[in-house]
C-alpha cells in the first residue's frame, strides 16, 4: 500500500492547476479554430448529428457543457474555450493526485510540471474542442483505476462511473479506455462481482446520455446512418484494413510527430525505458499505464488519425512513466557518485529545462510561409507541408495567424460583396486550401454557399442553405439564385488541378492568401466539370 496524498499534495496539484489556467488565458483562441469546432458551434443552435451539429458520433455531454456555458457569455466561441482552459487546469491537478498515487511526490511535481506545459495540452488548453477534456476524464478513469490496483473494489466502480462520463464527452474514449479499466480490475481487486457490476454501473450511466442523444438525432436509424456514413468516408480509407499500406505509415508518422512535439525534450527519456525495466522490473502499475497507452496507439495507427489532440487520451501516461523513468535515473546516478541531493537537483534542473524548452517553443516557434511554387525535390516538399502541419501548427503563432486568416476573408466578403448578389464557394479535395465550409457557415451566414469536391474526389456538391444532412448531392449542375452576380472562392490558393474561367479576378490578402471573384451573368460558367447558372 503506497501511502495516500495530504495537504501538501493537495496544494501543490492547486497552484499547478491554477497557474495552468493562467497561461492559457493570453493565449485564448478568439475564433473557432478548425470544422470540428465550427459543428460544436453550430450544435448550440440546432443539435442534429445528421446534419454534423456536431459530427458523430455525438458528443452529447460536450455540447451540454457548451450550452450551459454559452448561456452565460452568449458567445460560442468563448463558452467552448473557458471549458477548454478549465479542462486543462483540472487536468494538471488530477494528473499531480495521480502520478503521486502511482508512485511519489517528486514523480508527481514533475509529470504535472511537463504536462502543463506541453505545447499540445497548451494548445488544446486555448481552443474550443474536445481534446483538453478528454485528457481531464482519461486521467480521472485512471486515477481510481490505479487506486483500484490496491484493492479498491469502490474505485474500480467509480473509474466505471468516470468511464461512462468520458464517453459521453466522446464516444471513442469507452474502447480506447476500457482495457485499462480491466486490467486494474483484474489485477488489483480479484472479486468476481466487480467487473459485471462495473459494467452494469457504465452501461446504466451511458444509457442516461445514449438515449437523449439519439432522441436528439431523430432516432436510432438516422444517427446509426449518419454515423456509418461519416465512418465510411472518412475512418475507412485510412484503416489498414481498407486502406493502402502507405497510409498506415503515414499515419504513424503523424502520431509520432505529435507526439514529440507533446513530449519536448522529455521524449529523450523514452531511451531509459529498457534499462529501467532491467534494473526495477516492470510491475503491476507499468502494466496498467501501458494498458492505457497501447490500445489509443493503436487505433490511432491501425484505424485513423484525424489531428495532433488525439494524442491527449494518452499523454499524461507518456508523461507519468516517463517523469518516473528520469527521476529514478538521476537517483541511480546520484548514488553512483556517492552524493544522494545530486538526484533532486539533476531532476530539477532537467524538469527546468523542459519546462523552458517546451514554453519557448509554443510562445514563440511559428509556421514558415507555404511555397507551392518553388520548384523542390517531392520528398523535401511533403516534408515541409508535414512539418506545417504537424509540428509548427500548434503554437501561439500558428494560432494567431489562423485566426486572422479566418478574420480577413469574412471581412473581405462581407465588406466588398453583399449577400443578396453573392455566392461564396469552398472546396473539399484542393489540396492547396483549407476546406472552409464550416466557418463559411457560422461567419457569412447571410450569404449562399456551395461546397465543390475537386481534385480526385468524385464531383458533387453540397449547399448548408438547400440540406438537412452532410451528404453531398451527386451532381455536376448547379443552381444558383436568381439575383447572383458573383462567384467569390473562400479559398487560401487555387487548385493547381484546375483551369481558371475567364474573366476571373485574384485580390492577394494577407498571410500569403488569395480572393478570388468571377462576375456573372445569365451564362453558364464552366468550372472544375461543374456547370453553375443563374435561376431564371
Amino acid at each position: 500500500m503506497r501511502d495516500r496524498a495530504d495537504r501538501w499534495d493537495y496544494l501543490f496539484a492547486g497552484a499547478l492547476g491554477i497557474l495552468t489556467v493562467l497561461s492559457r488565458l493570453p493565449y485564448r483562441a478568439r475564433m473557432l479554430y478548425n470544422w470540428d469546432g465550427v459543428q460544436f458551434a453550430l450544435a448550440l443552435r440546432e443539435y442534429d448529428v445528421v446534419k454534423h451539429q456536431p459530427h458523430p458520433p455525438g458528443y452529447i455531454l460536450y455540447v451540454g457543457l457548451g450550452r450551459v456555458v454559452n448561456a452565460w457569455l452568449h458567445d460560442p466561441t468563448a463558452a467552448y474555450v473557458l471549458l477548454a482552459v478549465a479542462f486543462s487546469g483540472l487536468t494538471t491537478c488530477v494528473v499531480y493526485l495521480l502520478a503521486r498515487a502511482v508512485y511519489d511526490r517528486a514523480t508527481a511535481l514533475a509529470a504535472a510540471s511537463v504536462l502543463a506545459v506541453s505545447p499540445l495540452f497548451w494548445f488544446y488548453g486555448s481552443v474550443g474542442l474536445t481534446y483538453a477534456g478528454e485528457a481531464l476524464f482519461a486521467s480521472s478513469v485512471a486515477y481510481f483505476a490505479f487506486r483500484a490496483l490496491d484493492g479498491g473494489e469502490a474505485d474500480a466502480w467509480l473509474a466505471a462511473a468516470y468511464l461512462a462520463l468520458a464517453a459521453g464527452m466522446r464516444q471513442s474514449l469507452l474502447l480506447l479506455l476500457l482495457p485499462m479499466w480491466l486490467v486494474a480490475c483484474v489485477l488489483g481487486v480479484r472479486r468476481a462481482r466487480t467487473v459485471p457490476v462495473g459494467v452494469a454501473i457504465l452501461g446504466v450511466l451511458t444509457l442516461l446520455w445514449f438515449v437523449p442523444m439519439v432522441a436528439l438525432t431523430g432516432g436510432l436509424g438516422r444517427y446509426l446512418a449518419a454515423s456509418a456514413q461519416l465512418a465510411d468516408s472518412v475512418v475507412r480509407p485510412t484503416s489498414i484494413v481498407a486502406g493502402p499500406f502507405e497510409t498506415t505509415l503515414r499515419m504513424s508518422r503523424y502520431l509520432l510527430e505529435s507526439v514529440l512535439v507533446a513530449l519536448g525534450p522529455l521524449a529523450l527519456a523514452v531511451l531509459l525505458v529498457p534499462w529501467y525495466a532491467r534494473r526495477h522490473g516492470w510491475g503491476r502499475r507499468e502494466w496498467l499505464l501501458l494498458a492505457w497507452i497501447a490500445p489509443p496507439v493503436l487505433v490511432y495507427t491501425l484505424v485513423h488519425f484525424g489531428q495532433a489532440g488525439y494524442v491527449l487520451t494518452f499523454l499524461p501516461a507518456l508523461v507519468v512513466l516517463l517523469a518516473r523513468v528520469l527521476i529514478t535515473a538521476f537517483a541511480e546516478a546520484a548514488a553512483l557518485a556517492r552524493r544522494r541531493a545530486l538526484g533532486p537537483a539533476l531532476t530539477a534542473a532537467a524538469v527546468v529545462l523542459v519546462v523552458l524548452v517546451n514554453g519557448a517553443f509554443f510562445v514563440n516557434a511559428r509556421p514558415l510561409p507555404r511555397d507551392f511554387d518553388t520548384p523542390r525535390p517531392a520528398w523535401r516538399l511533403a516534408a515541409e507541408h508535414e512539418a506545417f502541419d504537424w509540428i509548427f501548427s500548434r503554437t501561439a503563432a500558428a494560432l494567431r495567424e489562423h485566426e486572422e486568416v479566418v478574420r480577413t476573408f469574412v471581412e473581405a466578403i462581407r465588406g466588398l460583396y453583399p449577400p443578396e448578389e453573392t455566392v461564396v464557394i469552398t472546396e473539399l479535395g484542393n489540396t492547396r486550401s483549407y476546406p472552409w465550409l464550416r466557418h463559411a457557415m457560422f461567419y457569412l451566414p447571410e450569404y449562399s454557399i456551395f461546397e465543390l469536391r475537386v481534385g480526385e474526389l468524385p464531383p458533387g456538391y453540397y449547399a448548408p442553405q438547400l440540406a438537412s444532412d452532410m451528404l453531398p448531392w451527386p451532381d455536376s449542375d448547379i443552381r444558383l439564385p436568381a439575383r447572383t452576380r458573383r462567384l467569390v472562392w473562400f479559398v487560401d490558393h487555387w487548385a493547381p488541378s484546375v483551369a481558371r474561367p475567364a474573366g476571373l479576378v485574384e485580390i492577394e490578402l494577407p498571410y500569403g492568401r488569395f480572393l478570388y471573384t468571377l462576375p456573372i451573368d445569365r451564362r453558364p460558367v464552366a468550372y472544375a466539370g461543374y456547370t453553375l447558372v443563374r435561376d431564371r
